[in-house]
């Protein structure tokens, strides 16, 4: 689901199998990722250890910015539990190798290179804001302003034929659902977007759309589900809680549910 609006003259990177690279050289300096085999590794710069975490990948392209040579990569704990996060290996000349980063966070991020800085991104949910990195050879890495959840202002109900095979994240961003779904839940919006917006996906039907989603960790009681239906406009959602019996229903009159709505209720909460 990663998505990120890239300008014209900027190019993105998202993260997938990244090459390790070993013992490449870059402006002079010698750059090595070392794998013990057991789960540990580390970056290297002319011998001396700059990191250390359990995987590290380094990106093939380097990268020069306001005269400043830099290579890109993630690294991570491994395993499902965390994606790897971006870092900034600098390489100035006349200067110390400067490491800047893994950011702390378990979003998947995109790159964007601009002119004059790089700018990494998590893509903003239902359930919180995109994160947004800065770097630049003078300030190094900050954190820049989150970007909110947005509807697409020009996405309406025409819209739903896009969405086969979507995430019903992707569902939220036509706007007349998003504002139905923000106005009939009310409070409980932000504990049904947490779990819409988390591990899930959609496809089309006979009459609509249907996605489904879960918090990673207790799927099997923490769901959430959104149902379209493009020929009345109906907007349908459930969701559950762990800990609680019932699931939460909008609207809460089943009566108003179309069949299909219905049939996948009932299949959310196995009956």
């Amino acid at each position: 689901m990663q998505k990120l609006r890239v300008g014209l003259g900027v190019m993105a990177v998202l993260w997938g199998t990244a090459a390790i690279a070993e013992d490449v050289t870059v402006a002079g300096h010698k750059i090595s990722v070392t794998d013990d085999g057991m789960g540990s590794a580390a970056l290297l710069v002319d011998g001396e250890v700059l990191h250390e975490n359990g995987v590290i990948y380094l990106d093939e392209a380097t990268q020069t910015l306001g005269g400043v040579t830099v290579v890109t990569g993630v690294a991570g704990a491994g395993g499902n539990a965390c994606g790897a996060a971006p870092f900034v290996l600098a390489l100035p000349e006349g200067s110390a190798p400067a490491l800047y980063g893994p950011l702390d966070s378990c979003r998947e991020f995109t790159m964007q290179v601009q002119p004059e800085a790089l700018v990494f991104a998590t893509e903003p949910l239902p359930s919180e804001p995109g994160a947004v990195w800065v770097w630049n050879p003078t300030t190094g890495l900050t954190e820049a302003s989150p970007e909110d959840f947005a509807a697409d202002p020009g996405a309406g109900w025409e819209a739903v034929s896009s969405l086969a095979q979507a995430h019903p994240v992707d569902a939220m961003k036509l706007a007349p659902v998003l504002a139905a779904l923000q106005a009939g839940l009310g409070a409980d919006y932000p504990v049904y977007a947490e779990r819409i917006s988390d591990l899930g996906s959609g496809d089309l039907t006979a009459e609509g759309y249907l996605g489904q989603a879960c918090l990673k960790y207790t799927c099997e009681a923490d769901w959430a589900l959104l149902y379209l239906h493009p020929a009345t406009e109906g907007v349908f959602a459930a969701w559950h809680v762990e800990g609680e019996i019932e699931p939460h229903l909008w609207p809460t009159d089943t009566n108003l549910w179309p069949a299909e709505a219905m049939a996948a209720l009932r299949g959310a909460v196995g009956g």
